[in-house]
């Protein structure tokens, strides 16, 4: 879509105003052009989002994914149509799925995902080779939550902290820590929240006069 040169006028206008700076015409075009763009994916994204909630209503245990590629919450492995599963933890792979209903892998970790580490961080954080941490797993000194392939080998390992205290730095561990940790959590979820409302309502105003300019 291709804001009319009204719109663009408006829309230099609104720039100047909130940021002081006067734009060319040429990077007025082009700025209008991609927020428009910006605000019609949020939208689709928005309403993607909202039809599949509206649809787990009707069917609570899941569903494929049928209107585009996602990416497995769990191993992060591209998904679509019968080779990916929907629920309310989100968008899953078939395996990832299976583990979670066997129970062999928590659901919780679709949506919290500071609460484990994949294979890849043992060697990015703890400078372990995924040998030496198989290793581990087989003596019992790390526990493993596995995915399993179709044949049954590990497909996935899920190393939840709370069942490998010892993986997590000992300053964290600390009262002084949890608690700097939880203070720090809650004033930015509060200050991400603020900014998310205040950005959706300038997108909502900016929006409305750009679209009322257009039908002009």
């Amino acid at each position: 879509m291709m804001p009319s040169p009204k719109a663009i006028e408006e829309f230099k206008e609104i720039y100047k105003k909130k940021f002081g700076k006067e734009l060319t015409q040429a990077e007025a075009s082009e700025a209008a052009f991609n927020l428009l763009n910006l605000f019609n994916t949020l939208y689709r994204c928005e309403q993607a989002d909202f039809e599949k909630k509206q649809r787990l209503k009707k069917e609570p245990n899941g569903f494929h994914l049928t209107d585009g590629t996602y990416n497995c919450l769990i191993c992060h492995c591209h998904i679509t149509g019968e080779e990916s599963w929907y629920d309310k933890w989100g968008p899953k792979c078939l395996l990832c799925q299976k583990a979670i209903e066997s129970g062999a892998v928590p659901a919780f970790v679709c949506k919290n995902r500071d609460s484990w580490y994949p294979m890849w961080q043992m060697k990015d954080k703890f400078s372990l080779a995924h040998q030496t941490v198989r290793k581990l797993v087989r003596q019992g000194k790390l526990k493993a939550r596995i995915v399993a392939a179709g044949n049954g080998a590990p497909y996935e390992y899920i190393f939840l902290k709370k069942e490998n205290p010892d993986l997590v730095d000992p300053e964290r561990r600390s009262p002084a820590r949890k608690s700097y940790d939880r203070y720090h959590k809650k004033v930015t979820d509060l200050a991400i929240r603020e900014e998310r409302k205040k950005r959706r309502a300038e997108f909502a105003k900016l929006k409305a006069r750009l679209n009322e300019k257009l039908k002009v």
